[in-house]
């Protein structure tokens, strides 16, 4: 049983919900001992458009998880999804010819993130693809080999600046400190992708309810990451639209009887709804209704395969897509996203490997991303993230840690 210094916690703010979690380290797995979901609020296409009311959402949130736990949560790990993020790769070389110290490991590395940002942009993740010995030997810890050029490879994700700092002022409206920022799809890849599926070449696609993050893994490592400014949310909209009904309407017809490919469902039948207009009880058929939410996701799916092309990337996703979020509930997604793309599809299950304790959670989707910060970064040095009641917690910030390779 881990002692009471080694709690840690995580925020999962997404547009639709808010999902807290906390856990204790045992060996080397992590416990799930504290957990709160909730509505958000104050968020927009995975932006912050309200810090009042989403620090008031937190709030809410925050006292389930406290309760659940009886503790208090003064530190966090939180996520961020930003539209207007970049990834590239850098190269940092620097002459040894001696045996490779720690330190020769921490100058190159810091040779190869040494770039110019934009005053809008800053760096949220600097992780670590590869070191090579010599210009021709790739090797995972060069530490104690003999060489005479060190050369490494990282990759590099910036993101709007005000995007971090309304993360940052949100969370601190709510009385919480910020341990780290992570983003969305490196952090639910922790979760739901083995080492395994990132060698073959992977692509995790999270449908969020205001936008869908994708990461490409390759070779081990991630090599790029997305944001579509598209979701759930806009799906439902669509079934709005398209048959004069209230959003809270369409969203019962959508998840109670939408089909994401219309072609697989089995059964027709009539469902009825009420208009927006006139108030007046309607009709239509499941498959009508489906066809509308098979064009919407047919959308979304389109805009990450003119991505992934325009980043010839499409070829090299050997081991197919595995699918997160909310817009996966919807029945047929995993069949669409299969036709579409022509690639091995399913659904992310947490590995439980890493993670025990509360295993209605971790079976949860809408808890993936929580515990993906869970385990992040985990082997860091482990501090006072949460302090029982009565004891002081350890505060302090740690952005921009260096993140090894996956």
């Amino acid at each position: 049983m881990a002692g009471g210094n080694d709690f840690i916690a995580s925020i999962d703010i997404g547009t639709d919900k808010i999902a807290v979690l906390v856990a204790e380290k045992e060996d080397d797995v992590l416990r799930l001992i504290g957990h709160g979901i909730g509505p958000s609020a104050g968020v927009r296409k995975g932006h912050v458009s309200a810090i009042d009311s989403l620090s008031r959402a937190i709030s809410k949130t925050l006292e389930k998880a406290n309760k659940s736990f009886n503790g208090e949560i003064a530190l966090v790990r939180a996520n961020l999804s930003d539209t207007h993020l970049t990834c590239f790769d850098r190269n940092g070389r620097i002459p040894i010819n001696q045996i490779v110290a720690k330190e020769d490991v921490d100058k190159v590395l810091e040779s190869a993130r040494a770039i110019t940002t934009p005053t809008n942009k800053e760096v949220l993740h600097v992780i670590n693809k590869k070191f090579t010995l010599n210009e021709t030997q790739v090797i995972e810890n060069p530490v104690e080999m003999e060489a005479s050029v060190l050369e490494s490879e990282v990759h590099i994700v910036t993101v709007s600046s005000s995007s971090m700092r309304n993360i940052e002022n949100s969370l601190k409206q709510s009385d919480l400190s910020v341990d780290s920022i992570v983003l969305d799809s490196i952090a639910s890849s922790q979760a739901l992708l083995t080492q395994e599926e990132k060698d073959a070449g992977v692509c995790l696609l999270d449908f969020g309810a205001g936008v869908t993050n994708f990461s490409v893994f390759q070779q081990g490592g991630i090599v790029y990451s997305g944001v579509i400014p598209v979701g759930g949310n806009d799906i439902t909209q669509e079934v709005a639209f398209a048959f004069d009904t209230s959003f809270e309407e369409a969203q019962r017809l959508k998840e109670r009887h939408g089909c994401a490919k219309a072609s697989t469902i089995r059964g027709e039948y009539l469902v009825e709804f009420v208009q927006a207009t006139n108030k007046e009880l309607h009709q239509l058929s499941n498959l009508t209704l489906s066809e509308v939410v098979e064009e919407a996701y047919v959308d979304i799916l389109s805009l990450v395969k003119n991505d992934l092309k325009h980043r010839n990337l499409e070829g090299s996703i050997k081991a197919g897509f595995v699918l997160c979020g909310g817009g996966t509930q919807v029945d047929g997604c995993e069949d669409l996203v299969r036709s579409f793309f022509s690639r091995r599809v399913k659904k992310g299950i947490v590995q439980r490997s890493v993670v025990s304790g509360l295993e209605s959670i971790i079976g949860d989707y809408r808890y993936t991303g929580a515990i993906g910060l869970l385990l992040h970064k985990e082997d860091v040095p482990q501090q006072t993230l949460v302090k029982a009641k009565g004891e002081v917690s350890m505060m302090g910030k740690m952005r921009n840690i260096l993140i090894g390779e996956f």
